[in-house]
């Protein structure tokens, strides 16, 4: 069993800021129907091992948010990167 996913390592990498205390309340452990409410439908997606990554967002805009989505479809992680990514 592999503790740490591929996906994991891969958000932290991607990751130039750092989500406020407040902001991984409210996004760690959403379920995907919250997320696709809150964010609408992902530019792109692709399977990360157990989990399913939803990229959201391009660099061309500015703003790109990255997240990982757990079998039981809640959310697991996520990172964003670009100037104009704000707080949601």
């Amino acid at each position: 069993m592999n503790l740490l996913p591929k996906g994991i390592i891969v958000l932290t990498l991607c990751s130039c800021t750092t989500p406020s205390p407040s902001e991984r309340v409210d996004v760690i452990g959403m379920n995907s129907f919250a997320l696709a409410a809150r964010y609408g439908t992902p530019a792109s997606y692709q399977h990360q091992g157990e989990y399913l990554q939803l990229n959201y967002g391009s660099a061309a805009g500015g703003c790109q948010v990255i997240v990982l989505v757990d079998q039981q479809q809640r959310v697991a992680g996520w990172a964003s990167t670009g100037k104009l990514c704000t707080a949601r």
